[in-house]
């Protein structure tokens, strides 16, 4: 159950980059997390998307909306769920579509932050959610042992 929230630089993408970026992002999201492809299930997949207002972003000092196309994600997960080779596929998945969407033009810039809510620490839609029910709700398939 994908949480990102999602920060681009101003300018970097049009609507229908950023469309891809969003679709591209999920899907990476829910196959490191292994939520099945099943419309139910990816309902869960969030991704809060923030642009930047022009002149919001420095590089070395310097304004860099021109210069740079930027993605900056934070990824809340349960503990447990991603494993570090999860965390690299992700890591590798979005900085291959930031480059491809960001073209000859700029300098594509990823970064993502995972941070993991230790147990009993997420609450959802009036409850906190705990690792075995989160399995069983998202369908984790490699986490399908502890979902009974």
């Amino acid at each position: 159950m994908p949480l990102l929230r999602v920060t681009v630089t101003h300018g970097a993408f049009d609507v229908e980059q950023t469309s891809r970026l969003v679709t591209a992002l999920t899907d990476a999201a829910c196959r490191a997390e292994s939520v099945p492809d099943d419309p139910e299930r990816r309902t869960r997949a969030l991704v809060l998307l923030t642009e930047l207002a022009p002149g919001r972003f420095y590089s070395a000092g310097f304004p860099a909306d021109e210069a740079v196309a930027g993605v900056f994600v934070d990824w809340q997960v349960s503990t447990g769920v991603l494993d570090g080779a999860r965390k690299e596929r992700f890591a590798r998945d979005l900085h291959e579509v930031v480059t491809e969407l960001a073209g000859a033009s700029r300098l594509a810039v990823s970064s993502c932050v995972v941070d993991e809510v230790p147990e009993g620490q997420w609450a959802q839609n009036g409850a906190i959610r705990r690792l075995p029910e989160v399995s069983r709700i998202a369908a984790f398939e490699h986490l399908a042992p502890i979902a009974q």
